[in-house]
């Protein structure tokens, strides 16, 4: 009897083993088959708020084009809406990705992306994409993050809109609802190739100051 209760709490181990590992794994495997089989869409980037002091790992984003004129008549929600809400991607003329659709009942295709923070008003919906944070390592996310709000600046004017062609945008794949950020390019560098070339410039200036 003792060693049948020995196999028995070994079966409900592996059990509950295995459901505890099957979530985190599930999840693993949407991100890494929408990077790798999604569909690319590009999303303008505008400036951000000030910096956060907690801030350190990653470059926080923020979209411009994040709003879709499509009220949800059937149905009446506080301003602040809780729950997932499904948003159909469209490129524009220039081909980024602006949203066409957006409301509470399911939409399928590899360009949709499920959102579940949204406020709505009288003539629509203003979207956060949930990939709003792009991580690098904690000595390069600093001086990314300063590039990328410099981008955002020189290329809105002080009010805001945009002076120039939108040269720095995310890169995302989109796959079964699923958005995964590819790349972030600033004035049309990936990020990283940016902050390598500002070190250089940099130490190159030092030296420069130093023989001065």
């Amino acid at each position: 009897m003792k060693k049948l209760n020995v196999s028995v709490r070994f079966v409900l181990f592996v059990v509950f083993a295995a459901v505890t590992l099957a979530a985190p794994l599930s999840i693993v495997w949407k991100y890494e088959s929408a990077l790798h089989y999604g569909t690319l869409f590009k999303f303008r980037t505008q400036p951000v708020d000030p910096v956060d002091v907690f801030r350190g790992r990653y470059v926080t984003l923020s979209f411009a084009d994040n709003s879709v004129r499509e009220p949800d008549k059937g149905a009446q929600y506080d301003d602040h809406n809780n729950g997932i809400l499904y948003v159909r991607l469209k490129r524009d003329a220039e081909g980024f990705a602006v949203p066409a659709e957006a409301g509470r009942k399911r939409l399928s295709g590899d360009d949709v992306v499920t959102v579940d923070d949204a406020y709505r008003s009288d003539d629509g919906w203003r979207l956060y994409y949930p990939f709003n944070r792009y991580y690098l390592p904690e000595d390069v996310a600093p001086m990314a993050e300063q590039l990328y709000r410099e981008a955002n600046r020189n290329r809105h004017g002080s009010d805001g809109e945009s002076r120039a062609k939108a040269d720095t945008y995310v890169a995302v794949r989109v796959r079964n609802g699923v958005g995964v950020i590819e790349e972030l390019y600033l004035n049309g560098v990936p990020v990283r190739e940016a902050v390598r070339a500002e070190m250089q410039r940099r130490q190159k200036q030092q030296r420069v100051n130093d023989t001065q």
